[in-house]
């Protein structure tokens, strides 16, 4: 009996087919539904609250690094006479409003607008001592124009 003679098309057009089967049995299909049960979520917000919590822990360890740091060099240049003469202090706006004599109001638009440079530590706001100065000189020589 005689085979029948394919054509090299029909050829490879079954060892596609074959290809294709092969192919969907070795990959299993995943299942996909469009919302998570709630136990998946429950322990995805358990992740994402733990690691929130690890992010402010080390924050706040960060924070506490550069304050001590501004203390230390604080003490380290003290001035003998008593004046602050040192550029790298960081104040508070309080200290910001007694240094320039104005409500809180006046300077946290002042700081807010950048009309004076400022910078966050966390949740802090502070301000160069050096930047206050450069502000303070900027505006007495307006005054003098």
């Amino acid at each position: 009996m005689k085979k029948p003679v394919r054509s090299p098309e029909s050829t490879e057009h079954n060892d596609e087919k074959k290809t294709r089967s092969t192919v969907k049995e070795e990959v299993p299909r995943m299942k996909t539904t469009t919302t998570p049960s709630t136990e998946r979520l429950e322990q995805a917000l358990e992740t994402f609250v733990e690691d929130l919590e690890g992010l402010e822990s080390q924050l706040l360890k960060f924070e506490g690094a550069l304050l001590e740091l501004e203390e230390g060099s604080l003490n380290e240049e003290a001035p003998e006479n008593g004046r602050e003469h040192n550029t790298t202090r960081l104040l508070s706006p309080s200290e910001v409003c007694q240094e320039l004599g104005e409500e809180g109001t006046v300077v946290y638009r002042m700081l807010r607008n950048g009309e004076i440079p400022s910078l966050k530590l966390g949740q802090a706001l502070k301000v160069r001592r050096a930047d206050l100065q450069e502000y303070i000189k900027g505006q007495q020589r307006r005054q003098f124009r």
